[in-house]
């Protein structure tokens, strides 16, 4: 069955809200968020560095009781030992972090799980979790896709709109494509859209 995250858990018009959380797990889906440092040494959301949204605390206290899946986009590497510790306060099982790859994590990667962000054909994988976009070039194929489910690997793809402008057509078929191909998860910013194309209401 086919993952959904909603981008920067948009709801109402405001992007990263933890009144998202409500709404979302009654859609059946997950959400996206962007998480930064704070002087204070507190962990909030928002996309731009001069933006502080809710704190992500309060956003694992609403996910403690909705129990919603989270993908995490580590914006600072100072920010990791405090989202780890604040995951596990709450004993949240449901997550990953990705955009990680050039942060020291140390000791604390032994029960955390973080996704590999991939922008292009790759060999070899360090991570069970994908988290795949083309802006650089098209790469996925029904041949890479089949044999990265082979090797185990959870295969979340960024939707078209997430990373480059487009109309409605043009996001209609890079679903139909992504889903043909057999991706595990997208992340959009049209949740609910998607919800129904993937149902075939929208075909």
């Amino acid at each position: 069955m086919l993952e959904i995250f909603g981008h920067r858990a948009l709801f109402n018009g405001v992007e990263n809200s933890i009144e998202s959380i409500p709404y979302y797990k009654k859609l059946g889906i997950g959400i996206e968020l962007d998480l930064r440092y704070s002087d204070d040494d507190l962990v909030y959301l928002s996309h731009d560095a001069t933006n502080q949204g809710d704190l992500f605390e309060e956003i694992c206290k609403k996910c403690e009781k909705f129990d919603i899946k989270m993908a995490l986009h580590i914006k600072e590497s100072n920010t990791i030992p405090l989202v780890i510790n604040i995951l596990k306060k709450f004993s949240l099982k449901n997550y990953f972090l990705f955009d990680t790859e050039n942060f020291d994590y140390g000791k604390l990667l032994d029960d955390i799980k973080i996704a590999e962000y991939v922008s292009k054909k790759t060999k070899f994988f360090k991570r069970n979790i994908l988290w795949c976009d083309e802006i650089q070039t098209k790469w996925y194929s029904k041949e890479i896709i089949k044999n990265l489910h082979q090797k185990n690997k959870l295969i979340y793809v960024m939707s078209l709109e997430v990373v480059q402008k487009c109309d409605e057509k043009e996001v209609l078929s890079e679903w139909k494509r992504l889903i043909d191909l057999g991706v595990d998860g997208i992340c959009t910013k049209y949740p609910e859209k998607l919800i129904q194309f993937a149902k075939g209401d929208l075909n």
